[in-house]
């Protein structure tokens, strides 16, 4: 993940949590290990991404070149130009002069994300100890898909119950999953669609219109 994807993702999460814990949009800094700093409500928060090196590839190409006005050959010039060593594996076509991107073929195996975010809880559990410790310490996991069924929910709030923070949110794009230690279950926050593009936009940099 690149600085700049690194940047949007820990902004993007800020004002999420913020929404979620009804603090201050601008209540938390972004920091390192861990990634959000909120002195005042004395939370501490990993960010992390939920997805395989490809994928990541796929989507920092869409967020750099699509929705930026380029026609469907100017984007496909772009990505050959980027994609010199050959690290993204799929396909960049234009149709009627719209640019089109496929991060792969075949069958959609969409039980991947469970075992991804289990794998970045695991993995950001045994770095806890690293981390500056706050009165809460919690994690955001972004796990790019809304397809998280009742039994990917099972095996993924084991994880959670087995990992060190008090907090973990997973990130569904329009709607959140809230963790607390002190919880069996997850609680569900469904996210306005007006705040999906504001969050987007300040976590971008880009003015409203």
């Amino acid at each position: 993940m690149g600085k700049s994807d690194k940047d949007y993702f820990e902004q993007y999460a800020s004002f999420s949590i913020a929404y979620i814990l009804e603090f201050e949009e601008s209540s938390f800094s972004c920091r390192d290990c861990p990634d959000l700093h909120n002195d005042k409500y004395g939370y501490g928060i990993e960010v992390v991404q939920a997805i395989t090196d490809h994928d990541g590839r796929t989507r920092s190409l869409i967020r750099e070149y699509f929705g930026k006005g380029l026609s469907g050959e100017e984007i496909i010039k772009k990505v050959v130009e980027k994609n010199k060593k050959g690290k993204f594996k799929g396909e960049v076509f234009s149709i009627d002069n719209i640019g089109v991107i496929s991060s792969g073929k075949g069958l959609y195996d969409s039980s991947k994300h469970k075992m991804l975010i289990i794998d970045k809880i695991n993995e950001k559990s045994d770095k806890f100890k690293k981390y500056k410790h706050f009165n809460k310490n919690g994690l955001y996991c972004f796990a790019h898909t809304g397809m998280i069924n009742s039994d990917d929910c099972v095996d993924i709030l084991f994880a959670c119950k087995k990992s060190p923070f008090d907090v973990i949110f997973i990130d569904c794009i329009d709607f959140v999953l809230q963790w607390n230690s002190s919880s069996d279950h997850f609680i569900k926050h469904k996210i306005p669609t007006c705040l999906l593009s504001r969050w987007n936009k300040l976590a971008k940099n880009e003015s409203f219109e």
